[in-house]
């Protein structure tokens, strides 16, 4: 009875180990080995380093349209957003790459390529200095202008986020010359960084205005206004009708 009772208890456990082995899930961790994370850096100098350089600092400064520094980018959102829509004429990756692995480029960017600091910022200083050094080229109200001696025109600021102008300062792209910390300091370039910032929605003291072309621009319309009224008024006289 012992050694028939021995014999039904275990076909029993052999019977209930089985129904368990058959009812795990399968799935990663279970039937299929894990997959190992995206590697970001791989991806980047496959896909982004090209244009944007091994290691983020920009291609060519003769080429304007060639992909800008990218070393002042912290925002691991803004690196998103970018390869998901594509400004400019950046390729769109959001077809090309898997979710995971546009989050592993973004935080390859952002924390081994952005070795320029932002933060901070006097924008006083920072006027004095783009006025000196970026004025002649983007005119005091950062909208831009033409370059007569490259018959080119100097891009608006107005919509560039601040890692791309601090990227710029220090890359020099197309026929910009580039900044380095030689030239201007961290500090110098965060307050120029903060000056275009404030510039960019600066506070209107009513009024219209103009584009922001400046001062001469504005006494010009002002002055064109004021004869204007008086030819009305001299016409109205000189007709009786006054």
């Amino acid at each position: 009875m012992r050694i028939r009772a021995a014999s039904y208890l275990r076909n029993h456990l052999r019977w209930v180990w089985g129904i368990s082995i058959l009812s795990l899930p399968c799935g990663p961790g279970f039937c299929q080995p894990a997959a190992s994370p995206p590697d970001g850096a791989a991806i980047f100098h496959e896909r982004c380093a090209k244009c944007h350089g091994e290691k983020g600092e920009g291609v060519s400064a003769l080429i304007a349209i060639a992909g800008p520094n990218i070393q002042a980018e912290h925002n691991p959102g803004d690196v998103l957003t970018a390869m998901e829509t594509g400004p400019s004429h950046m390729p769109v990756f959001a077809g090309l790459l898997t979710v995971d692995e546009m989050h592993a480029v973004a935080d390859y960017v952002t924390q081994h390529l952005a070795v320029i600091p932002l933060g901070g910022g006097n924008p006083a200083e920072g006027g004095k200095l783009f006025r000196q050094n970026c004025a002649p080229c983007h005119r005091t109200a950062v909208r831009g202008g033409a370059l007569g001696y490259t018959e080119l025109n100097a891009p608006n600021l107005v919509n560039m986020p601040p890692a791309l102008i601090a990227g710029a300062i220090r890359w020099g792209p197309g026929p910009m010359p580039a900044f380095p910390a030689s030239v201007l300091n961290q500090d110098q370039l965060n307050s120029i960084v903060a000056y275009v910032k404030y510039v960019q929605q600066p506070p209107s003291p009513g009024g219209s205005p103009l584009n922001w072309y400046g001062p001469v621009a504005e006494g010009f319309v002002a002055w064109v206004m004021m004869f204007a009224a008086i030819g009305i008024v001299g016409w109205i006289e000189k007709g009786g009708k006054g």
